[in-house]
């Protein structure tokens, strides 16, 4: 009867503490700065053998290349995402702005965002499609406007208004 007691005791005291280890995060994860990552990034098979003085089996080859398409989807910057989203945005005004007036002013705004935006990521990471992306948007938008524009000048021009 003691030992039951003792045991039942020791489960409802001992619980909240294992209960409490087990939904902890492991203390272990840290924030390691993007520097680090481009080192990894960049080193080739080849260069990791020289490193450890021997030859890699195929699957330290496969997690080694795993971890470096891991590590670059990690270090990749944002700015090409949110001038994609500016991108696409642009186009969406200027469509609405066929319909809708001065929505085409946002057209533009957003469109000179994308191209500022897009050519800056380019410029940090040049295999960055995204950015690309953004960019030729962002000039088709501009391309866009600069055609309704003219386009307008030519109907008011043949009502004969001078």
């Amino acid at each position: 009867m003691r030992i039951r007691f003792t045991f039942i005791m020791s489960l409802f005291l001992g619980l909240p503490f294992i209960l409490h280890a087990a939904v902890m995060p492991p203390a272990t994860a840290t924030n390691h700065p993007p520097e680090a990552y481009q080192k990894i990034i960049s080193l080739k098979i080849k260069d990791v053998q020289k490193l450890i003085g021997r030859t890699l089996t195929l699957k330290e080859k496969i997690s080694f290349l795993i971890l470096k398409h891991t590590l670059k989807k990690r270090v990749e910057s944002k700015q090409g995402q949110t001038a994609l989203g500016f991108g696409i945005a642009a186009v969406v005004m200027l469509i609405l702005g066929l319909f809708i007036p001065y929505v085409i002013i946002g057209a533009l705004i957003a469109a000179i965002l994308a191209v500022v935006l897009g050519s800056v990521a380019k410029r940090q990471d040049p295999s960055d499609r995204k950015a690309y992306a953004a960019t030729l948007l962002g000039w088709i938008t501009l391309g866009g406007i600069a055609l309704l524009i003219l386009l307008a000048i030519a109907i008011l021009a043949s009502w004969g208004w001078y």
